[in-house]
C-alpha cells in the first residue's frame, strides 16, 4: 500500500507535469497565430525564417537546426548550432532526398556531419523536396518530446509552403501551377484539424472534410478541457482559397487560445469577435457553432454564431441548435449573445456542418437543404457515427450527379452514449 506522502507527491508531479505540458501547447497555438500574422501581412522569406529561427531555438529550446529550402537551387536559410564547413558536406540530392517522412537519425551514418542531428524532418508536394529540417540538441528527452516534433513538423510545412506560395504567384503561374500550389497548402491546412477525434465508451466522433479546392474556409473542431468537459466547434470562413484557409488558421489560434482563458462562453464568442475585427477590419466575416458539453452532467451549453444550426436527434425526437448570436467579424460590438442549453439523453446523436452540404445543387437545379438533413440524420441516427457520415456521402454524391462541388464540406457528427 503505498504511503500518503508518496500519493501526494505523484499527484503534485503529476499536476506540475500538466501544467508545463499545457504551457507548451499554448506556446504553438502562440507561436502559430504570430507567424500566420506575419504571412498574412506578406512578410519576406527572410523575415518568416528568422520568426521561425527565433521560435525553434528559444521556445522549443532547439540548439542545433540547419534548414535547406530549395528556391531554383538549395540554400541553407537557417543555420546554427554547427560549424559552417561541416554543414557545408552535406548534399541534399545526395544525402537527403532518400527520406520521405519525419526521420530519427542513427548515430551511424558514414557522413558525419549528420550523427550531429538527431531528427530529419522532409517537406514535399507530391514528389517534389521543397526543404529538408535538420534538428539536434533538443533540451531533454521527455515525454513531450514527440510532442515538440509533431509541431516543429507542422510549423516547417507552414512557412515552406507559404514562401513556395509567395514564389508561385510572383512567377504567375499558369492555372496548372496554381491548383498545385493550392494542394500543397492543402496538406498544411489538414495539419490544423483534428487527425483522431474520441471513440470510447461515453463519446462517439467522426468527421467529413472536403474542401473545394484542396484548401478551404471550413473549420472544425475538438477541444478536450478536462476528464469531464469538452469543446466542439464548427465554422465557414467567408471567401475561398488561401485568404479563407489563412483566416480559419488565425480563428482556430485565437480560439484555442480563449478556450483557455475563460470557461465562459458569451466571453469567449465576444472576445473571438473583437479578434476576427482586428485582423479582417471587417472584410470578411465567419460563422460559427461552438458548444461546451459536460460528460458528468450530460449538458451541453452553446452558442449558434449565425451558422447551420446542428442537427440534435434523441429517441427519434429532433432538435435544431439555432440559440445564439449574429455571424462574427460583421460588426464590432455584438447587440446579444444568447447561450442555448439542452440536456442530454443516453445515445444522443449531433450533427453540424457548413452549408456547403445543404446549398449542394443537383442537375434538375434542385438544392439539397436542410429539411432533407434533418429527415436524413432523423433515419440514420441508430448507426455508428462513421457509417452515418459514409451514408451521407453517398446521399449528396447520388443528389448532385454530374454537378460539380461549389463550396467547401464539412460533417462532425457525434453520439453521447
Amino acid at each position: 500500500m503505498q504511503q500518503p506522502s508518496n500519493i501526494i507527491t505523484k499527484s503534485i508531479s503529476k499536476e506540475k507535469e500538466m501544467k508545463r505540458l499545457l504551457a507548451l501547447k499554448q506556446l504553438q497555438i502562440d507561436s502559430l497565430s504570430e507567424i500566420t500574422q506575419a504571412i498574412n501581412s506578406n512578410f519576406p522569406a527572410p523575415v518568416l525564417f528568422r520568426l521561425y529561427e527565433l521560435t525553434l531555438m528559444a521556445q522549443m529550446g532547439i540548439r542545433r537546426l540547419v534548414v535547406f529550402h530549395k528556391n531554383a537551387t538549395w540554400q541553407r536559410p537557417c543555420s546554427y548550432g554547427i560549424e559552417e564547413q561541416r554543414v557545408m558536406t552535406i548534399d541534399v540530392e545526395k544525402h537527403l532526398s532518400q527520406f520521405k517522412e519525419t526521420t530519427h537519425l542513427e548515430n551511424n551514418h558514414p557522413l558525419a556531419a549528420l550523427n550531429d542531428f538527431e531528427i530529419l524532418i522532409p517537406v514535399y508536394h507530391k514528389d517534389e523536396a521543397l526543404a529538408f529540417l535538420l534538428v539536434g540538441q533538443t533540451k531533454g528527452q521527455s515525454i513531450d518530446f514527440e510532442e515538440k516534433i509533431k509541431f516543429i513538423r507542422t510549423y516547417t510545412n507552414i512557412i515552406v509552403v507559404a514562401i513556395e506560395n509567395k514564389r508561385l504567384f510572383k512567377q504567375q503561374l499558369e492555372q496548372e501551377s496554381f491548383k498545385k500550389e493550392l494542394e500543397v497548402a492543402g496538406k498544411v491546412q489538414n495539419m490544423l484539424i483534428p487527425s483522431e477525434l474520441p471513440d470510447n465508451g461515453l463519446l462517439e466522433m467522426e468527421a467529413v472534410y472536403m474542401p473545394h479546392h484542396n484548401i478551404g474556409g471550413d473549420y472544425y473542431d475538438y477541444v478536450p478541457i478536462n476528464d469531464n468537459e469538452f469543446l466542439v466547434c464548427m465554422a465557414d470562413i467567408s471567401g475561398k482559397g488561401i485568404a479563407a484557409a489563412i483566416l480559419m488558421a488565425n480563428v482556430q489560434a485565437v480560439l484555442r487560445a480563449l478556450a483557455r482563458e475563460t470557461n465562459d462562453l458569451k466571453e469567449l464568442v465576444i472576445k473571438l469577435n473583437a479578434r476576427i475585427m482586428e485582423i479582417t477590419d471587417g472584410d470578411k466575416f465567419v460563422t460559427l457553432f461552438i458548444g461546451k458539453h459536460n460528460l458528468e452532467t450530460r449538458t451541453l451549453s452553446y452558442i449558434n454564431a449565425g451558422h447551420n444550426p446542428p442537427i440534435l436527434v434523441a429517441n427519434e425526437q429532433v432538435k435544431l441548435l439555432e440559440t445564439g448570436c449574429t455571424i462574427l467579424g460583421a460588426i464590432e460590438k455584438l447587440p446579444s449573445v444568447k447561450q442555448g442549453n439542452v440536456y442530454l439523453q443516453p445515445g444522443t446523436v449531433i450533427v453540424t456542418y457548413t452549408d456547403g452540404l445543404t446549398d449542394l445543387e443537383s442537375e434538375t437545379g434542385e438544392y439539397f437543404e436542410q429539411e432533407r438533413l434533418v429527415e436524413f440524420v432523423k433515419t440514420y441516427a441508430y448507426l455508428a457515427m462513421s457509417d452515418l457520415n459514409e451514408f451521407l456521402l453517398q446521399e449528396i454524391k447520388a443528389f448532385k450527379g454530374e454537378q460539380e462541388y461549389t463550396d467547401d464540406i464539412s460533417i462532425l457528427s457525434y453520439r453521447i452514449h
